[in-house]
């Protein structure tokens, strides 16, 4: 069909004067840069100018924003999932994850969160990834640096033996080592991702043993004064024997090996008394709660166990399908293993979803008198306060008109009788009637048809 000449002149001509997507982001931006230059430490203003330099692509210039923002108002779940986003663009996985779970204390959007928790699984092997090759590329500065003696790190063992099966346990002895040295309030201990991640940066794994020079590069490159170095020796069909000495990173020096003997069956029994010579050796006297912790085992089911390990090596070498299937086994074995089912969680969380869900699908999330905030940092506009127009109009509603509640209710407690009436503003509270004073300002923004 063809349009008359005259309106198809006038069509061409309205869409030439319609400005583009590009040009209303910048005139948002100017507006917006000019609200924050009349009141630098309004958080509206702030946090709608760093929406506005991320939907414009600007990453590197919404993160102080949007960070200046989160300072004056560290509630304000707006500025902190959109300075993840930004943190994310520009590649600061730490960062983004910081952000990211002040905004499941602080966001509304429910959907927002639950892309940022499956999200989240993604990252933290990315993180940890990034952490390890950012310390190899800061190995001369970081060589220079002192560290903690308390700060623990613990690579996966070394197994020597002639059952195979049995080898996986490197990761398992390693991971509950890791658990129970964590139980004493003294140490902070490296999480496992993280130095599994280095340990394939610098290919630890593919060395027979760690000797004390790999450890002391280890260790420095963690940033941990202290490595655990141990073994698990297979010294008959049905007996193993475990070995741990502690590195000191600082100079190399090894500590007297701590070491114990028993059948394979009472693997767990070895662990435990395993764990308390190296807490002995590490001067750390546990407090009853914390032994009390350190008592507690995993899980009863060696089979499991075992299985469990298999799904950790499975998931360092990057076999997530097997690692799926390998924690699922553990858990079936022992409905109780929480740690099995945690990790079964993870890494299903991260094939279904984690690497699907991206910064995209997480803003897409927003929603409710979030996403308003949002559209209006989009059209130039620093919505006021923390939900916009609509939860304004809601809190001046609910303060005009309160909920009906029962006249008096008494609760009583074992010694204590708290009776409780409806309260009124400081004012009715004195003449014993409801004349609210109140005072506000709403925004109205009409736009043109």
């Amino acid at each position: 069909m063809r349009l008359a000449r005259p309106f198809a002149a006038l069509l061409l001509l309205s869409l030439a004067a319609a400005p583009s997507m590009a040009q209303r982001g910048a005139d948002a931006i100017t507006r917006l840069e000019a609200a924050r230059t009349r009141n630098p430490q309004n958080v509206a203003a702030l946090r709608a100018l760093g929406i506005a330099y991320y939907k414009a692509k600007r990453y590197a210039d919404a993160r102080p924003v949007l960070d200046q923002a989160r300072r004056l108002d560290p509630r304000d779940g707006v500025s902190a999932l959109y300075a993840g986003l930004a943190a994310e663009q520009v590649n600061d996985l730490t960062a983004a994850r910081n952000a990211y779970e002040t905004y499941l204390n602080v966001g509304t959007s429910r959907r927002a969160k639950t892309d940022i928790r499956t999200r989240l699984v993604a990252l933290s092997r990315q993180e940890a990834v990034a952490a390890a090759k950012a310390a190899v590329a800061n190995e001369a500065r970081l060589s220079q640096t002192p560290s903690n003696p308390m700060t623990i790190a613990v690579p996966p063992l070394r197994f020597n033996g002639t059952d195979s099966t049995l080898k996986p346990l490197e990761r398992g002895m390693a991971d509950l080592l890791i658990t129970d040295l964590s139980r004493s309030a003294r140490l902070t201990v490296v999480e496992r991702d993280r130095m599994q991640a280095l340990a394939d940066e610098i290919q630890l794994s593919q060395s027979q043993r760690v000797d004390a020079q790999t450890a002391v590069r280890a260790g420095k490159l963690i940033q941990a004064g202290t490595l655990v170095n141990g073994t698990i020796q297979q010294t008959g069909a049905s007996a193993i024997t475990l070995d741990a000495s502690l590195v000191n990173v600082a100079n190399g020096a090894i500590s007297q090996p701590a070491s114990v003997n028993n059948t394979l069956d009472q693997l767990f029994d070895a662990e435990k008394r395993l764990v308390l010579q190296l807490f002995q050796r590490l001067g750390v006297e546990l407090t009853p709660a914390e032994r009390q912790l350190v008592d507690r085992r995993p899980t009863g089911n060696l089979q499991a166990f075992l299985a469990y390990s298999r799904g950790l090596q499975a998931a360092d070498d990057g076999r997530f399908d097997d690692a799926a299937r390998y924690f699922e086994n553990a858990r079936s074995l022992d409905p109780g293993f929480g740690a099995a089912s945690a990790r079964y969680q993870a890494v299903q969380a991260s094939l279904t979803a984690g690497a699907a869900v991206s910064a995209t699908t997480i803003e897409a999330g927003v929603s409710g008198a979030e996403s308003q905030v949002v559209a209006q940092a989009a059209a130039g506009n620093a919505a006021p306060g923390g939900g916009g127009l609509g939860q304004t109009l809601n809190n001046a509603r609910t303060a005009v008109n309160p909920p009906l509640v029962p006249s008096v209710t008494t609760v009583t407690t074992q010694s204590t009788t708290i009776s409780s009436e409806p309260r009124l503003d400081p004012v009715g509270n004195t003449t014993r009637t409801d004349t609210p004073n109140l005072s506000g300002q709403v925004i109205i923004i009409i736009r043109r048809p």
